[in-house]
């Protein structure tokens, strides 16, 4: 069971299936705090969430099930349709890759010489595609995504490690709480998972700002 901070409770919802590698409809979860805008942003509150998968009833699997949850039978037709989506576009882009990543991902991979066109300045296209195929893929399949577009979220993984690593060393010698700045659209899921990797005995949590802007609080669970 995990506890999710968010701006509203659907954003809490999509942060606790990433987190637990699951489907939205596949969370068990209470709200332990409505959001609340407050008046003239005094008193704003976020919303709060206690989740976890649920329980798997003993019953004999349908066909369309065992569909969703093979992730072969996923990266077929992601593929087929993927392709047949982009290739309607006028981008000249090779022919899509779509892959297994790990037991609970589905990579997808743009090349070709328009491809880094798909990025857009400062990712704003990358995101809004990221967005799209998993809100596809995620609630039909069951699968997350770890979208690839001509080196650029290997790119800034590198970027985010890069500046984590002497937090995450100058964390570990001190039991003080720490607030990262702020984070543009996917980096901030970026930096989650290596401070959640680096840090087990952590508690760590995304907030956003007044600018709605994301960061990450890493807590000691003692405070």
């Amino acid at each position: 069971m995990i506890k999710i901070k968010a701006s509203d409770i659907e954003q809490a919802l999509l942060l606790a299936s990433k987190e637990l590698n699951c489907s939205c409809i596949d969370l068990d979860y209470e709200v332990v705090q409505q959001p609340s805008n407050g008046l003239f942003g005094i008193g704003k509150k976020d919303a709060i969430i206690v989740a976890s998968i649920k329980e798997k009833q003993n019953k004999k699997p349908q066909h369309s099930e065992i569909k969703k949850h093979n992730i072969e039978y996923a990266i077929q037709e992601v593929k087929q349709e993927i392709n047949e989506l982009f290739s309607k576009l006028p981008f000249e882009i090779d022919e899509i890759n779509v892959d297994k990543y790990d037991s609970h991902t589905i990579s997808i991979q743009f090349k070709g010489v328009d491809s880094a066109l798909l990025i857009g300045e400062k990712g704003y296209r990358y995101k809004a595609i990221s967005y799209l195929l998993f809100n596809w893929i995620n609630p039909k399949y069951g699968f997350n995504i770890r979208l690839e577009i001509e080196r650029f979220l290997s790119n800034q993984e590198e970027m985010i490690e890069a500046y984590l690593e002497p937090i995450i060393e100058e964390i570990k010698q001190s039991n003080k709480s720490f607030t990262t700045k702020p984070f543009d659209g996917v980096l901030a899921y970026i930096a989650l998972k290596v401070l959640r990797e680096k840090l087990p005995d952590r508690f760590i949590m995304v907030k956003k700002n007044e600018y709605d802007e994301a960061y990450i609080v890493v807590s000691n669970n003692n405070e």
